[in-house]
């Protein structure tokens, strides 16, 4: 028996506010605590018989005070009694520091009630022998600390051991403790460069910042700097180091530097001026700058510099970030990355790590760790890496750990584990049911804890504090179930914070505010700041709380019925029965084809494959009657599930993103398509139900495959799908995919089908194209009018098949072959074609195609022969005056039929126009003329208005956009203004005509003779008088339109519109 010792705390008050039950509990319990062998010794009967005040005296008479202290405050947090735990702790604080007091003065103002106090090296002994198990890892744990109080005793060596102990335990403690997390938190630490040993210290101090999404390790890192720095890796560096939780900072009100910093170290008080002088050997961990709850624009307001004078917690991180305060200290800053917006002003050069948590081979590992039998491992693992959205989230640890046990959980039971990872909403919704017994009754806790989560969420906060709790008339025992299960955690520092296991569990819980049915005082989720569901899909409120988009993802899950029924069935609670009719309101997708609330389309299809819901998928695709998707690997399971139910599909737009290499992983060429064809396989039924769209929807008549990789396995199902007889698509357009037999394999799969009128390809990467198109323009079904063969690179004799083909072909009537580089023998063919009297072909465009002057009298011999050729594209070839002058001996043959000649950006000057005048003097089938981008000057225009004055021309359109017009050139365009009847259109954009020479073409307009309908030209002025000539011009001529390149130059060649099948 040892002598009666006065408590620091009341223990006999506390023992009388229990129940008789509770009593008996206590009892019961504190027994069990390690070091009670004490109490052997005590008569059972008496305690048995005692009361509150009795048992409080029998416990002091026979234990040691250290041992009764964490004694009691074990057994009250077992038995959930919280408020009487803290009650021991606070009182336990007030004595500490009261003895402090008496001992040493405080240089500084006392620390503020509430506020909790270091442990001294003592009590962590004691607390350390009391929690101390029987094993070795305890008793060496135990002997290490005896030791460390031996060897340190100076003020600071005691400041570093008590915080080694408290990283220790809190690192050890963790479940992240494992052999992985440790090489991932090594393996970012290495890039920090005052833990990096390599690294020699800079002449200025580093601030480095960790940030990425939620649950990634950065605290866990910053954690690890802390114990490294108490096992004297960071000594030769750092002299101090203040670890500043943001979590703990962000209830507390004004407060000076020194008393920030201090508050948890009492005995160093008393140094802080001689500490703060030596600012270049000091560590700051300012940990969860995003959980600090700053608004906008705190953290740089009202900088200060005096670490006496009392701040908001956000001005004096602020300071310190801002190197206003200490500005010689090292700095490590953790935050989540939407929280730099406000940090970036703040740092000058600072060092940014983004934290991104396990890679794959760590996922990889962390599964064969937990499940220990390597085949389960590897099925649970793929299952996961099978659904794309789960896979992002088990970078964070927690979410790979919820996976885990959730997969093998079903395989214990003997249930298939893939039927709950189809989706990101049903894995979480199997975690939390399968935490609960049925029928549990928890609806009531569970509405509370959703307010929690969306009101967080919405303030873009993770921890809630216990007045969070009050608020809304929570109590800890309430939540206690969320705890036990692992779904809610208790800070270890402070134990009035609480946070969700991870950030996706509050997304969850935030989705369950929306989905289960209000009650009277929640029908206006406004009184607690909380959105609605339209602005949760606000794209606007994404950008601003990215957040949000996740809850957003689960909320269409929670519209699934059948898991709506087993929410009810598990919690006792009501579902709405309305969230399918409130997302419809929402308007996702708008008849104009806009997005109007979630960002992308991509996105909207992850939320409707969320839901598994075939009638809101079919409602919500109902106005669709145009899509673009690109797909990687992570899109093609949603899209095909969304796709096949969208009716009124007419074109789709198809892009195919080649999928990157493993993280880390070096490969060669084989390797990598190794592992393409893997990944493919678990995709191919998913990417076979995507394309069966082709052959189900008659109404899809138009499909653009643009930017795209296709693997062979990929590349065959397409194909069989555009082959089918039930496929009804009339316009393809392949551009820019990869590998190079892709465009092959598209046009042998298009050979024989009668629906498809229009092709169009592009793309380099086209060897073997030609051959392919050959047989399919060869083929007796072949009904293509319009072909598009575009940045093609072929040899002579490939140009010389498709001649042959094309000369065979009775189909087509537009082939477009710009961007192509025909070799003399390959020309002449096609000319020798053009000439066949069967070839029906009457538009043909040679953009770009490096022509000369010398084929120009090639195409003229063509031009008088041929009966069928209406529009000739000759853009941007270098042909030169000559070139025009032998066209134009061409067009001036009674059997030409040509309408259209485009010549823009032709080398074309003055005397090119005069070849031209000529020809329009006369009698000419040609009605539309392009010769924008030629410099023509004043001689050439003067040329073509002395043509479009007589009555012989039949001119409707013409195009000189940048043609070099002077102001003077604007009288004899007035001119014909006033009197040609045939022309409708006039293209002078880009010409600087001038103040003068825009108000005579204005003034000529208001007085209507002509036939114009359309004029373009470029306004550098607009002034009063302009504006009311142009009135006046609505009124007279009301069929006219002016564009005066008001907004911005047209970006495509006017006269391409008229280039059409």
């Amino acid at each position: 028996m040892v002598s009666s010792v006065p408590l620091d705390f009341n223990l006999q008050a506390l023992l009388e506010q229990l129940s008789q039950d509770e009593l008996s509990q206590f009892k019961s319990l504190i027994r069990t605590i390690t070091l009670g062998n004490e109490l052997q010794k005590i008569p059972q009967t008496e305690v048995d018989e005692a009361d509150g005040k009795q048992l409080a005296e029998i416990l002091t008479s026979h234990c040691p005070s250290y041992w009764m202290e964490t004694a009691t405050i074990q057994v009250f947090e077992k038995m959930h009694r919280v408020d009487l735990s803290e009650r021991v702790k606070d009182e336990l604080r007030e004595a500490a520091l009261r003895s402090f007091n008496k001992n040493k003065p405080l240089p500084l103002e006392t620390i503020r009630k509430g506020e909790p106090e270091p442990v001294d090296l003592d009590e962590m002994l004691v607390h350390f022998k009391a929690e101390a198990q029987e094993t070795e890892e305890d008793v060496s744990s135990l002997r290490e600390a005896e030791a460390l109080k031996k060897e340190m005793p100076g003020k600071e060596d005691r400041h570093r051991s008590i915080l080694k102990m408290k990283f220790r335990q809190m690192w050890e403690a963790w479940p992240g403790a494992s052999r992985g997390v440790q090489a991932v938190a090594q393996r970012y630490m290495t890039l920090i460069p005052f833990s990096n040993p390599r690294i020699l210290p800079g002449p200025f101090p580093h601030t480095v910042v960790l940030h990425g999404p939620a649950g990634l390790g950065k605290t866990t890192l910053a954690k690890r700097l802390m114990l490294d720095w108490t096992e004297d890796n960071l000594s030769h560096k750092f002299k101090y180091a203040f670890y500043l939780s943001c979590k703990r900072l962000s209830r507390l009100g004004l407060c000076s530097f020194a008393e920030l910093v201090f508050r948890d170290w009492p005995e160093l008080q008393g140094d802080v001026p001689d500490i703060l002088a030596q600012a270049q050997k000091i560590l700051f961990v300012v940990d969860g700058l995003d959980e600090l709850g700053a608004p906008p624009g705190a953290l740089i307001h009202d900088i200060c510099g005096d670490w006496l004078k009392p701040k908001p917690v956000p001005v004096l991180l602020g300071s310190l970030l801002k190197r206003k305060m200490l500005p010689k200290a090292a700095l490590l800053v953790t935050t989540r990355s939407w929280a730099l917006r406000d940090l970036r002003p703040l740092m000058e050069q600072p060092i940014y790590i983004r934290v991104e948590g396990f890679l794959e081979e760590d996922r990889r590992a962390y599964f064969l760790t937990h499940f220990g039998e390597e085949d389960q491992a590897t099925r649970a693992f793929e299952l996961m890496r099978s659904n794309a959205a789960l896979f992002q989230l088990g970078s964070a640890p927690a979410v790979c750990w919820m996976v885990c046990t959730s997969l093998k959980l079903q395989m214990e039971n003997g249930e298939d584990p893939a039927t709950i990872c189809h989706t990101c909403t049903g894995l979480f919704l199997h975690f939390l049911c399968s935490r609960f017994p049925k029928g549990a009754q928890l609806g009531g806790t569970l509405r509370a804890l959703s307010i929690l989560a969306a009101q967080g969420l919405w303030a873009q906060m993770s921890v809630f504090h216990r007045e969070d709790l009050e608020s809304f008339r929570v109590q800890e025992s309430d939540l206690r179930p969320f705890l036990d299960r692992g779904i809610l955690r208790q800070d270890r520092d402070s134990k009035d914070c609480y946070s969700f296991l991870h950030l996706s569990f509050q997304q969850f819980f935030t989705a369950l505010f929306y989905a289960l049915e209000k009650e009277e005082e929640d029908r206006d989720g406004h009184a607690w700041d909380i959105g609605d569901v339209q602005r949760l899909l606000s794209g606007e409120e994404r950008v601003q709380n990215p957040d949000l988009i996740q809850a957003g993802h689960f909320l269409f899950g929670l519209a699934n019925e059948k898991r709506a029924a087993e929410l009810e069935t598990t919690f006792g609670c009501v579902m709405s029965r309305e969230i399918k009719q409130e997302l419809l309101r929402c308007d996702i997708i708008c008849e104009e084809d806009r997005y109007s609330t979630l960002t992308d389309l991509k996105e909207v299809l992850h939320c409707l494959y969320e839901s598994q819901e075939a009638e809101l998928v079919k409602a919500v695709m109902a106005p669709l009657k145009e899509i673009s998707v690109h797909l990687s690997a992570a899109d093609i399971v949603p899209s095909s599930f969304c796709l096949k139910h969208c009716r009124n599909l007419e074109k789709m737009s198809l892009q195919v993103i080649k999928a990157k290499l493993p993280e880390n992983v070096t490969a060669s060429e084989s390797d990598a398509e190794a592992e393409r064809s893997q990944d493919d396989q678990h995709l191919l039924p998913f990417w076979t139900d995507l394309c069966s769209i082709f052959g189900s929807n008659k109404d899809l008549i138009t499909l653009e495959i643009n930017n795209s990789f296709l693997s062979a396995s990929l590349l065959r199902i397409l194909c069989e799908q555009i082959a089918s007889d039930t496929c009804h698509l009339q316009r393809v357009v392949i551009k820019n995919i990869s590998p190079a037999d892709a465009y092959r394999n598209l046009c042998l799969a298009l050979q024989g089908q009668k629906t498809v009128t229009y092709l169009r390809l592009r793309g380099s990467a086209q060897n073997d194209t030609l051959p392919a198109l050959c047989e399919v323009l060869r083929h007796p079904k072949c009904n293509l009018q319009y072909l598009g063969l575009v940045s093609c690179s072929a040899t002579t004799q490939q140009w010389a098949d498709l001649s042959l083909a094309l000369e065979v072909n009775q189909s087509l009537t537009c082939v477009n072959l710009s961007n192509n580089e025909l070799l003399g023998e390959g020309a002449r063919l096609l000319y020798t074609t053009l000439k066949h009297p069967k070839c029906l072909l009457q538009r043909l465009s040679l953009e770009n195609c490096h022509l000369t002057e010398a084929d120009c009298k090639d195409l003229a011999a063509v031009l008088v022969v041929s009966r069928e050729l209406m529009h000739l594209c000759l853009a941007e070839n270098p042909l030169g005056d000559t070139g025009v002058k032998f066209l134009c001996e061409g067009l001036s043959y009674p059997e030409c039929k040509l309408q259209t000649l485009v010549l823009w950006n032709c080398d074309i000057t003055s005397k090119g126009c005069c070849h031209l005048a000529k020809l329009l003097h006369e009698k000419s089938s040609l009605t539309n003329l392009d010769l924008g981008r030629n410099d023509i000057g004043v001689p050439g225009v003067q040329g073509l208005c002395e043509a479009l004055k007589k009555p012989l021309c039949n001119l409707k359109r013409l195009w000189l956009w940048g043609c070099s017009i002077p102001p003077a050139s604007c009288e004899n365009l007035c001119c014909v203004l006033s009197c040609n009847q045939t022309l409708i259109t006039l293209d002078l954009g880009q010409n600087s005509l001038g103040y003068s020479g825009v108000k005579l073409l204005f003034e000529t307009l208001t007085r209507p003779n002509g036939t114009l309908q359309t004029l373009r030209l470029k306004v550098d002025d607009f002034t009063d008088e302009l504006d009311t000539l142009l009135t006046e011009i609505e009124d007279s001529n009301p069929q006219l339109t002016i564009d005066t390149e008001s907004q911005e130059p047209w970006k495509k060649r006017p006269s391409s519109r008229y280039f059409t099948v």
